[in-house]
């Protein structure tokens, strides 16, 4: 079994120091939400620091991975996303982690889902509102997300959206199906 330190080291040959920070400032945020929230801390840690493993890869790297796993609806949408199931799949695969809370947690950190678990959750947020984030309405999402996980994921899924539409990309389809859910979720509790 790796350690995290030795996944932590194994990331950051496969990427750039500016990911590498990123990456980071993610295992932090994981932590201090799981701590927070109950999560398993531990899970959110290993989740976070292999969410971005394969960011930087070419993107025939990646096409490959997920043709190998026939895993091919990633390959009508950006290739921005693809990394998140390849991560997934490398997590799996060269560190045998067979955990399936983590295999999740990394593989839809890009998209997000219906009914995202409490760790898939973790890991969505803090890639949304870890440290080095600088977006507009950034501190906005960090406050919501301290208060309510719930509410973070609704602001960070009602900005991602609008700001796929404003570029005029296609957006995957968990990602409305994860809109959708948080948004009835928020008229159930009002």
């Amino acid at each position: 079994m790796w350690s995290k330190e030795e996944l932590l080291q194994k990331t950051k040959e496969q990427v750039k120091e500016k990911r590498f920070n990123h990456i980071l400032g993610v295992v932090k945020t994981a932590a201090d939400l799981a701590e927070r929230f109950g999560a398993d801390p531990e899970k959110a840690e290993i989740a976070a620091i292999l969410h971005d493993y394969c960011k930087e890869w070419p993107v025939e790297r990646l096409r490959n991975l997920l043709i190998k796993h026939e895993d091919l609806l990633w390959l009508r949408f950006s290739p921005v996303l693809w990394h998140a199931p390849a991560a997934a799949y490398v997590a799996r695969e060269e560190f045998q982690i067979g955990d399936q809370e983590i295999f999740d947690a990394i593989y839809y950190h890009t998209t997000g889902r219906a009914g995202m678990s409490l760790l898939d959750e973790v890991i969505w947020l803090a890639d949304y509102v870890e440290p080095g984030r600088d977006f507009e309405g950034v501190e906005e999402a960090r406050r919501l997300t301290v208060k309510s996980l719930a509410e973070g994921m609704r602001f960070g899924l009602k900005h991602s959206i609008a700001y796929l539409l404003k570029k005029e990309e296609a957006i995957y389809p968990l990602t409305f199906e994860a809109y959708n859910h948080y948004m009835l979720y928020r008229k159930d509790m009002s």
